[in-house]
């Protein structure tokens, strides 16, 4: 029944407010079917770890150098054209429906691996970013997907002890840096547990790798990542 009042609340937003497509600002969508087929959606050979794409089915030269602390991540589409327009509205134009648009999406990418999750979790944001912004994109697409896969969903196990700089423009040893014990992980209800990590976007994977970290170090059995979106970068 919730759901139901929840479509129906949306369309009565939709009817007052008209959306306007997050990747090209079409009104009357939002996320048009122009956008999703110009959208470039990752398909293999990706690395079997951190999810890049490679030359061959395996892992990147980069994991088997540094072995990351998750188990896998995926991302849905490459980080470009008109996904990164969406993720740029989503994250600081406070167009918060197209979080419920993109879980749909990371609910397919989910369906198509093998992975066994206790719990959903949100990359948390810092104090200060959260007071900016209002809310968590990352929770956006975490919260819909763990009830569209009836799973658990608990943003409170991870929460972001240090504010960090943004990741743009950083290297790869320095976001890793930059990420370094920024997360800690409750304790309670997670030992043993299977954790999926949700972010909009994944570069390096610095910041999964720092949240799995702290989970691992209080007990986790596992970590998964997803992600919408990733530059591309095809390394082997």
């Amino acid at each position: 029944a919730s759901d139901v009042y929840k479509r129906q609340f949306w369309h009565l937003v939709d009817l007052v407010f008209p959306p306007q497509c997050g990747g090209c600002s079409e009104l009357g969508v939002r996320w048009c079917k122009k956008c999703q087929q110009d959208t470039k959606v990752i398909k293999p050979p990706i690395c079997k770890i951190c999810g890049q794409v490679v030359q061959a089915d395996d892992v990147c030269t980069r994991c088997k150098a540094v072995p990351p602390n998750y188990k896998a991540v995926r991302a849905w589409a490459e980080f470009d054209g008109p996904i990164r327009n969406a993720i740029h509205d989503l994250k600081y134009k406070k167009n918060i429906v197209l979080g419920g648009t993109f879980a749909q999406y990371l609910v397919k990418l989910f369906h198509n691996t093998n992975w066994s999750i206790d719990i959903v979790v949100p990359v948390p944001l810092g104090t200060e970013r959260q007071k900016q912004r209002g809310y968590n994109q990352a929770a956006l697409l975490a919260q819909p997907l763990a009830q569209e896969l009836q799973l658990l969903y608990n943003p409170n196990i991870l929460r972001r002890i240090k504010e960090t700089q943004s990741q743009v423009d950083l290297s790869f040893a320095e976001r890793q840096n930059n990420v370094k014990d920024a997360f800690q992980a409750a304790h309670q209800d997670i030992q043993g547990k299977s954790i999926l990590i949700i972010d909009d976007v994944t570069t390096s994977g610095s910041t999964i790798n720092a949240c799995a970290d702290a989970l691992m170090k209080v007990g986790s059995k596992s970590v998964y990542g997803l992600t919408v979106a990733r530059p591309v970068y095809r390394f082997n």
